[in-house]
């Protein structure tokens, strides 16, 4: 997912009608964060929040406009051997830390797996991109998919 950071930001960038002086939560490994925080700094954001997992991420989310979450390693996986089905971002932990929100939240799902529950694109105030949009619109996602399967 590196590949796609700049056009991840851009989007980004394009539907928060810029990204100076915002704030972002970074969710995931801190090797698939860097690439968008060198760009989200480059970017001027105000404030670039880290987290390693999306646990207590909820007290967070009142003071970002963007959610950035990536694959993490150690996701659970079922007998078959493939990604558990349960979200690790649920549409609850989003509307908790969305309560009294009077701006959008802008979230980019970018795990194969779906790391961010899709109901959660429902809330108001917030814009969810999963991976299967992302693979609409950036079409050399179905290449960086083939690869890693």
């Amino acid at each position: 997912m590196h590949d796609i950071a700049p056009e991840v930001v851009s989007i980004a960038d394009a539907c928060l009608g810029g990204l100076q002086g915002r704030s972002a939560l970074l969710i995931g490994p801190k090797e698939q964060r860097s690439p968008y925080d060198q760009l989200l700094r480059r970017a001027h954001m105000q404030n670039i929040f880290q987290a390693e997992t999306p646990r207590d991420v909820s007290a967070l989310l009142p003071r970002v406009q963007l959610v950035i979450s990536m694959p993490l390693p150690f996701r659970r996986t079922d007998e078959a051997g493939r990604g558990a089905s349960a979200p690790m971002l649920t549409a609850a932990i989003i509307a908790k830390g969305c309560e009294r929100r009077h701006t959008p939240l802008l979230i980019f799902d970018l795990d194969p797996l779906c790391s961010v529950e899709e109901l959660a694109g429902l809330l108001p105030s917030v814009c969810l991109y999963t991976p299967e949009d992302l693979r609409k619109i950036l079409p050399q996602l179905k290449v960086v998919q083939m690869m890693a399967s």
